[in-house]
């Protein structure tokens, strides 16, 4: 079953999919694969899949409310008697064999590469040399290949994720009592975002942290985007809290042929502390950023009756980080407000004009039925300079 968005449909946006992985509860193979399946994912053609290439499991889903809510679990049964492919080059030979989409099997690959150079580094043996014998090796085929499986199923393209939970204690495993994280794990988690808990168990296992290694585009202290959903996973412990998956609707660019609606993102902060020079060589630098859509300067006065004014910047979300950035380094404001703002965008297309004997670019764009041609602002500029006129000259000409 696959979420529909009539809403999105209903105000002309396009969109795509995300997830956001809510890992405050942790994050296992086993959980994700639950999580998905929580928010409709059908693993049967999998399944049927793997057994098609030899690998004979059973994918067992049941519904499970704890005191996180409603969720499923996840568990991997093998039907046969002994589980071969404890080798990475095993498992990685079943991805390359199994009739999946394409990019399900490199995300899936990608996150077994990960694991495995993980799991060298922890014990200090080549890659070839990994052995997976502490987990079932099977349940960890499943569970990589369900993951990217799933969130093909879904359409996700982007994928996010909360700051990490940390916990300095231990636990007992085949090798003895081992520090948390695992050593794979905290391998794995280099140079990601975490934060303390009062956890007293595992909760990023190495599965886990691979999975958000070889997939996550950004970790971020919130989702961005529309919630449209949601899926949680629970794990094989009796924890109360497990994987949230918030699945987000995110509008796309416009095509500005047809016209149509996109996000984009207004930046605004108040300036009172800059000189003249300052904050002109600012509002330049910024309009001349190609991921800024606009700037604008509204004077006006300020606290302790000082001058004072707006600076508005408008650029798409995806650009917000590159603009925000941008803000600071030339005004050295010390705050920024953000909103998410919900454009419509004008047909138009690229045309031609000729004004005063210069052929100059332009817009061609329709209001009410009735066809307009405006030149670019820049051409107006350049063919005013070259015949030694101000550009007002050029408009009234052309009358």
């Amino acid at each position: 079953m696959r979420p529909g968005f009539p809403g999105a449909r209903r105000c002309g946006l396009r969109v795509r999919m995300e997830v956001y992985l809510d890992c405050g509860g942790g994050i296992s193979g086993d959980m994700t694969l639950a999580a998905l399946a929580h928010l409709g994912v059908d693993f049967f053609p999998l399944t049927a899949a793997l057994e098609k290439a030899g690998v004979a499991c059973q994918l067992e889903l049941r519904d499970e409310v704890r005191a996180a809510g409603p969720g499923r679990r996840a568990d991997v049964h093998w039907r046969q008697e002994a589980q071969p492919l404890r080798h990475p080059a095993d498992i990685a030979a079943i991805f390359k064999s199994v009739d999946v989409p394409c990019p399900v099997r490199d995300r899936a690959l990608a996150v077994l590469d990960a694991l495995t150079q993980a799991e060298a580094y922890a014990h200090q043996i080549p890659p070839e040399q990994v052995h997976f014998h502490e987990v079932g090796a099977v349940d960890t085929l499943v569970d990589i290949l369900g993951v990217c499986y799933g969130l093909e199923q879904l359409g996700v393209r982007r994928i996010t994720a909360s700051f990490l939970p940390w916990f300095s204690g231990s636990i007992e495993c085949a090798h003895g009592r081992i520090p948390l994280p695992a050593p794979a794990t905290a391998w794995l988690l280099q140079g990601k975002p975490v934060y303390e808990t009062d956890a007293r168990q595992e909760l990023i296992t190495p599965t886990g942290a691979a999975l958000l290694h070889a997939l996550v585009d950004e970790f971020t202290g919130a989702p961005r985007g529309t919630l449209a959903a949601m899926g949680t996973g629970f794990g094989s412990r009796p924890a109360a809290s497990g994987l949230r998956i918030w699945l987000l609707q995110t509008p796309t660019l416009a095509d500005h042929r047809h016209g149509g609606r996109e996000l984009v993102s207004q930046l605004e902060t108040h300036l009172d502390h800059l000189t003249g020079e300052e904050l002109g060589q600012a509002l330049t630098a910024l309009a001349h950023m190609p991921e800024v859509l606009d700037v604008l300067w509204l004077p006006g006065t300020g606290k302790k009756n000082r001058p004072s004014g707006l600076l508005r910047v408008l650029c798409l979300v995806e650009h917000e980080d590159v603009a925000e950035h941008a803000v600071l380094r030339h005004t050295h404001t010390l705050g920024i407000r953000r909103q998410r703002l919900e454009r419509l965008v004008s047909p138009r297309s690229a045309a031609t004009v000729q004004i005063a004997g210069h052929h100059m670019p332009a817009k061609q764009y329709e209001v009410e039925g009735r066809s307009y041609v405006r030149p670019e602002a820049d051409a107006v500029a350049q063919a005013a300079h070259e015949d030694g006129l101000g550009a007002p000259a050029l408009r009234l000409i052309s009358r």
